[in-house]
C-alpha cells in the first residue's frame, strides 16, 4: 500500500468514563490490567474517534475502570486521499498515532484524578501501539 501523508488535528479528548473503587485496595501495590482500543469514524466530520478502555483489578476486584475518547480530525485532502468506493481506509501506522494520543493523555489524567486518593501512584505503563496495529481497518459510508 502506497504511503499516504495524513493531514490531521487533534480535535478533543472527552473521558467518557472512570470509576474509582479502592475500597479494600488501600496499600495495594500491584494491579492486573486489561485494556482495549477501538475506532469509529464520522464520514460527516471526517474524524477518527479512537476509544481507549482501561481496567485496573486487584484480585479480581476492579480498582479503577476508565474510557477515554480521541477525536483526531482529518482534512478534507487526506480524506479524498484514503477514500475508495464510499470507504476510507486509514493506515495501521497512523490508527497507532491516534491511539498514543489518547494513551498520553491518559496518564496525565490519572495522575491528576488519583492525586491525594488511595490510588494515588497508578500508573499506566506505556504501550508500543505501533508493534500491535499491522493492518488498516476500513470504514464503510454504507454500514453507518
Amino acid at each position: 500500500m502506497e504511503r499516504t501523508s495524513i493531514k490531521y488535528r487533534i480535535g478533543g479528548f472527552d473521558l467518557t468514563q472512570f470509576v474509582p473503587s479502592w475500597d479494600g485496595l488501600e496499600g495495594c501495590e500491584s494491579f492486573d490490567i486489561q485494556s482495549g482500543v477501538d475506532f469509529a469514524y464520522n464520514f460527516e466530520q471526517n474524524v477518527i474517534k479512537s476509544i481507549l478502555n482501561v481496567e485496573f483489578s486487584h484480585k479480581e476486584k476492579t480498582a479503577l475502570r476508565i474510557q477515554l475518547c480521541t477525536f483526531v480530525a482529518i482534512s478534507e485532502d487526506t480524506v479524498t486521499a484514503l477514500e475508495k468506493d464510499g470507504k476510507i481506509v486509514v493506515p495501521a501506522d497512523f490508527l497507532a498515532q491516534c491511539a498514543s494520543f489518547g494513551h498520553g493523555a491518559l496518564r496525565g489524567i490519572m495522575y491528576l484524578k488519583t492525586m491525594n486518593t488511595p490510588l494515588e501512584g497508578i500508573v499506566l505503563p506505556p504501550v508500543v501501539y505501533g508493534e500491535m496495529f499491522k493492518k488498516p481497518i476500513t470504514f464503510d459510508k454504507t454500514a453507518e
